[in-house]
């Protein structure tokens, strides 16, 4: 969004009343990216949205009237607990592995969560233990395995996938239900490395598939990100692709891939105080050609964008409370005034404040409630 964009975005929130913290997401921008993300993803592959990167029912709604869905990438239990409450069919593929005590209350309080989750299992000792909590319940649950094609961040080596497979399918209550490979390094490596890297991640996942039965055939093969999904294809080895920040595109998701992504969510909250000129403590004496604002709250995950030429003070340092930016003395920006931060990530921030206020056409449309971490 360029200046004229956010001038107006911030102007339309103070008519809106806007005097807190608050995310808005533009959903002109959305819509946009919504068919950005449409048209470079795979039409063979599925695509299956990450729930915590856009942790909102509505906003999750908007995107799927947009994109076709195969179900959602959910990562913690109050969250999942919501959802399944919400939704009755979305099928749900946990985006790490949960501890066992989770699972068993999830299943307590929505019996239907095991036709409709893919618990994710890392270890042989985490898969003993789900198995042990089907056994209990004498209810088959659907288990997924957590494949480590390069990443290194956890998961099954794909040369170990045949043993826990065995264990799995040969379980009275087991039921293999897929892998998930995550490969967020790739994007990251330097060049040099980003080639060789990728070809060792795609052999990994191909060889971990080889061990499921019938190859993988008719179960969930999962892998991308929102930096990597756009270069898969049908003919490779994973059906099923997973997205979500890219979307709503923070700062951490600036990159080569997505340059055909608009950021579309800010962090909005009232300007409280100008200080132009304003001097530095203990140093009265000393003239300054700056202005200095102190906003509400502060310390967010997230980088001033309007006013324009305004960052964190590096004399008052983070604050929670009533963080100073400085930026140039003639400035024009009043008390009262709304300035935009753009988030660093969607994840934990655009739910931060429970509300998401939805813009549309240059007004407020929609205040949604969002979900819990």
């Amino acid at each position: 969004m360029n200046a004229a964009g956010l001038k107006h975005l911030s102007e339309s929130l103070r008519s809106y009343g806007v005097d807190k913290p608050v995310v808005a997401v533009n959903l002109d921008l959305l819509d946009a990216n919504c068919s950005v993300a449409d048209g470079v993803a795979d039409a063979g592959l599925a695509r299956r949205l990450v729930a915590k990167s856009l942790p909102c029912l509505p906003l999750l709604d908007f995107i799927r009237e947009r994109i076709s869905t195969s179900g959602l990438m959910t990562f913690s239990e109050p969250m999942l607990q919501a959802l399944l409450t919400a939704e009755p069919d979305t099928d749900h593929l946990i985006g790490k592995p949960l501890p066992v005590s989770s699972a068993a209350r999830l299943l307590a309080a929505c019996p239907d969560a095991a036709g409709r989750v893919q618990w994710l299992i890392d270890t042989p000792t985490r898969l003993a233990e789900y198995l042990a909590l089907a056994s209990d319940r004498q209810t088959p649950l659907r288990l997924s395995l957590e494949l480590d094609i390069g990443l290194h961040r956890g998961g099954v080596d794909p040369q170990s996938v045949s043993e826990l497979v065995q264990q799995i399918v040969g379980h009275p209550y087991g039921n293999l239900s897929g892998v998930m490979g995550y490969e967020a390094h790739l994007a990251k490596l330097p060049g040099i490395l980003r080639k060789r890297a990728a070809k060792a991640s795609a052999d990994a996942f191909a060889a971990a598939l080889v061990a499921l039965p019938h190859a993988g055939e008719g179960l969930c093969l999962n892998t991308g990100g929102s930096l990597t999904f756009q270069s898969y294809l049908s003919q490779g080895a994973a059906n099923e692709v997973a997205f979500g920040s890219v979307l709503v595109k923070p700062t951490d998701f600036d990159h080569a891939t997505t340059q055909a992504f608009e950021p579309a969510a800010f962090i909005a909250t009232p300007v409280l105080k100008v200080l132009p000129g304003n001097v530095l403590p203990g140093m009265e004496f000393l003239p300054r050609q700056k202005m200095d604002i102190a906003v509400f709250g502060g310390h967010f995950l997230a980088q001033p964008v309007f006013p324009g030429g305004f960052g964190y003070s590096a004399i008052f340092g983070r604050s929670s409370n009533q963080e100073v930016w400085t930026g140039p003395r003639a400035s024009d920006v009043s008390p009262g005034d709304i300035a935009l931060l753009r988030p660093s990530q969607s994840e934990a921030v655009l739910n931060q404040f429970g509300t998401m206020l939805a813009v549309r056409g240059g007004k407020v449309v929609g205040e949604w409630k969002c979900l819990p971490n």
